[in-house]
Parts: structure tokens; sequence; C-alpha cells
């Protein structure tokens, strides 16, 4: 059927508005037959216009023909033009703040000409509430500093990307980082099913690599060559042994002999490695990127303390159907981020629940935050113009390494200007409620402390990496209309 120009023309509807419930309405819109014949009109016209049939010249062929020919065609474009037009003219009329998606069965409804096309929709509106405290909120905000360990560790960590394997000496205790080698032995049901004379175990990060099971580093720390240990574990979906994966097994592990990581010692020719002139440069540089990912985080934590505080203050319910598609949608993204960690639903098992509940309570929570800065925003008359726009993608664009002009036009192509714009809006609220907070500055806590109180600041930075910085942006979801 030929694409119709009338899309986002207004209609003359006649509506009827019902509650429906928490936020969600019914609404009755009634097209009127001559409306709905002149619809037929246009659109068989505009059919005849685009088709070649035999016996007519191209473009005349008589619009009885067409509607005979192509009838049921017909029927379903018009229908679902009046009803696209007619939402959109009725939540106008109504002056309705819809959000999420309107609700409406397509397939129950067919216009007929010289008959009044009537049908229903269910859609749901943004709340109406009473704003809590938002202003001169009192919260204690740590100190941007670095903790005396952090540039140490921050150079461990560089350190440890130039570490060369060595032979551990023969009295050599295995821990992290080591790589054991010896004769690996894996039984099912007290027979040997698989055998390694010359196994590798790295033992990284608290885990066990290499021995087809899922071992935590205990059963390789503290070995001594000569040694043996055992242990009883699930075989892995990559044991040789294609009959005995996935099924319990006894691993048993004779340490032979060591290899060990070796740290560069903390100079210029380190330095050098990474790019550096010295070691000073070096240290600089880390100090300064550590600070300003520090900066960054105690920024957003402050923020998040205040909207957790401001949401408390006010308790309000959110639309229903809204509600659980935002529930769905983030616990669909939680599902892909495992599935790309090879974690699938049947492996989560009873996990799955907790996670669905993880993920209600956080879009919950997302919700509230989305509509309580949009009410702020309203209220004190925060908004966004062209300049800040502008600015916006100067700053992308220079981070992206590409033209204003051509981000620009990727965002409009891509649709996604709109939530450009929502998130500068969100965070010029945001900067508001830290200027009129009463923030206190206390100092920052060690890290292990900090993990504790589930407010850990822990940079990692490395020289040599280009971290870049966050763009600001604090994202929420868009509810507007559809």
């Amino acid at each position: 059927m030929p694409d119709t120009d009338r899309a986002d023309e207004p209609i003359a509807v006649n509506t009827n508005v019902k509650d429906s419930g928490t936020w969600a309405k019914s609404l009755g819109v009634t097209i009127t037959k001559d409306l709905v014949d002149k619809e037929f009109g246009a659109v068989a016209g505009e059919l005849a216009g685009a088709v070649n049939l035999p016996g007519f010249r191209p473009g005349k062929v008589p619009r009885n023909v067409i509607e005979k020919k192509y009838g049921d065609d017909i029927k379903k474009q018009v229908t679902s033009n009046l009803i696209t037009r007619g939402l959109r003219s009725a939540i106008e009329k109504e002056k309705l703040d819809v959000v999420g998606e309107p609700r409406i069965d397509v397939e129950k409804y067919k216009a007929t000409r010289g008959e009044d096309l009537v049908f229903d929709i269910e859609v749901e509106i943004k709340p109406t509430f009473e704003l809590g405290a938002y202003k001169g909120i009192s919260i204690e905000q740590e100190e941007i500093e670095l903790l005396p360990d952090e540039i140490d560790k921050a150079l461990d960590r560089v350190r440890d990307r130039f570490a060369e394997q060595v032979d551990a000496p023969a009295d050599h205790v295995v821990k992290e980082g080591d790589t054991a080698h010896g004769v690996l032995r894996v039984l099912v049901d007290g027979a040997e099913v698989h055998k390694e004379e010359d196994a590798a175990l790295l033992i990284m990060n608290g885990h066990v690599l290499g021995a087809y099971a899922h071992l935590g580093s205990p059963f390789l720390e503290g070995m001594k060559f000569g040694e043996k240990r055992t242990v009883e574990e699930t075989l892995a979906g990559n044991f040789p042994v294609e009959a005995h994966r996935n099924k319990k097994a006894t691993l048993e592990f004779e340490a032979k002999s060591a290899k060990s990581r070796v740290l560069p010692p903390v100079d210029d020719k380190l330095a050098e490695k990474v790019g550096m002139k010295n070691i000073d440069e070096l240290k600089e540089k880390i100090r300064s990127s550590l600070l300003e990912q520090v900066r960054t985080e105690i920024e957003k934590h402050t923020r998040e303390t205040l909207m957790d505080k401001i949401v408390a203050a006010t308790p309000f319910e959110l639309p229903v159907r809204l509600a659980e598609l935002m529930t769905a949608r983030m616990t669909e993204g939680k599902l892909q981020e495992l599935a790309r960690m090879g974690m699938t639903p049947e492996m989560l098992g009873n996990n799955v629940q907790e996670l669905m509940g993880g993920a209600k309570e956080s879009s919950m929570q997302e919700m509230r935050r989305y509509f309580i800065l949009d009410s702020i925003a309203a209220k004190e008359n925060i908004g966004v113009d062209e300049d800040d726009v502008d600015q916006e993608i100067v700053k992308e664009a220079r981070q992206r390494g590409m033209k204003a002009s051509e981000l620009y036009d990727k965002l409009v192509e891509s649709e996604q200007l709109r939530d450009l714009e929502h998130q500068i809006k969100t965070r010029k609220v945001l900067d508001y409620l830290v200027e009129n907070a009463d923030i206190k500055i206390v100092p920052r806590k060690p890290v292990e402390e900090a993990k504790h109180d589930h407010s850990a600041h822990a940079p990692k930075a490395e020289a040599g990496h280009d971290h870049g910085h966050e763009h600001g942006h604090e994202h929420g979801h868009e509810h507007g209309h559809q």
C-alpha cells in the first residue's frame, strides 16, 4: 500500500474518558462516518495512482475498480490510518500527559464506508504528586583526595602488565599469580578418566584456571613442590572426555614446579614502557587520573544520596503497566548481560527470581527519580535551550573525534536528540539540587571501610590508557508521548 502523508495530521474526534486504574484512563474515540468515507477515498486514490491494471492507462484506474480488487487491503490501511490519527488527536483534545505505550487491540476494529469508526484505548498518564523537601537537604560528602596507598596500587597494576614469568626455587610456596606445573588426575567413581603429566594451573583473582572445574585459589595456595591435593567438584563443559562433562569427579593435583610473576622495579624504564619520560611524570599522570576518577565517583554518589532522600520524602504510586514494562526491560537487560558472560537462566536457577526482584526495585526507584526530577524542573523552571544542546554536542563530538555537525545528524537520524535533551535537563536539575543542599565535607574513607558502607570510591587508573571522562549524563527513561 502507498505511504500516506496524513499520519501526523490531526482529525476531528469525539471522546469519552473514564478512570480505569492508578493513573490509567480508558479513552473512547469516535470518528464520524464522513471522515471515514473521506479516508477511504484518499487511500483508494493513492492506490489508483500507483498501480497498473490491464485495460487501464497508468494512474487512471477508476476508484470503484480499485476498491473492488483491493478492498481488504484498503480497509486495513484506512483503519490503521484513522486509529493512528484518532489516537493522537484524542490525547491532544483531552490534554492527557500520556506515558508508556497506549494499549489497543487493533485487530478488533475495522473501518467501514458509511459508518462511524468507534474504538477504545487504554492509556496511562504521568503521576501528579506533592513534592517533598528537595532544597536544604543535609548530606555528607567525602573530600576529593587520594588515599596514601592508591598511587602505589596503581603503580603495581602498571608493573603487573610488564611482569615476567620465572622459575620458582625448590622451596617456593605457591601463591596468587603463580602457574603451578604438575600431574593432574581426574577420577570418576574411583576410576581414572583423564591424566596430564604436565598440567599448568594458574591462580588468578582468587580462582584456579586450567583444572577443568570451578576451583577457588585455596586449592593451590600454600602448596609446596611434591605435595598432593584432591577436591570433589563438577567437571566443566570443556573437559576433554565428553561423556564425563558436567559430572561430579575427584581432581588430584601433585605440584612439581611453578612459574612466578616477577614485577619490574619502579623506575624510569617502567615509565618509558608506557610512553612517559620518567617515573615522576608517570606518577603525576597516575595521580591526576586517579583524582579525576575519585571526583567523578564522589560527585555521582552525592547526587544519588540526594535523590534517595528526595524520593523517600515524596511517596506516590506509579503507573502499573509502565512499571511492569520497565521492570521487564531491566530484567531482560540483566539476562542479556549474564548471557554475554556465559550464564543462562537454567544455570541461575532460583536466582532468576532474585534477579527479577532486584530489577523491579531498581526500575521502581529509577522511575520515581525520573518523575520527581521532571516535576522539580517544571517547578523551578529549569529547561534546555538550543545553546545547551549545541554545547553538549560540541563536547561529545570532541570526545568522539568527529565533527559536531556529523554528530548532530547522527543523533537526528537515530532519533536520540530528545534523549540528549533529557540528559542535559536531568544534569541541570541535579546540579541545582547540589547547589541548594547542605553538604558537609568529611574525610574520605579507606577503600575497605567504604565498601562496607556500600559507597566505595576505588579508582583503578593506569598510565598509558585514556580513561576519558564521564559525560556527566544521568541516564533516565524517556516516558513521553508515543
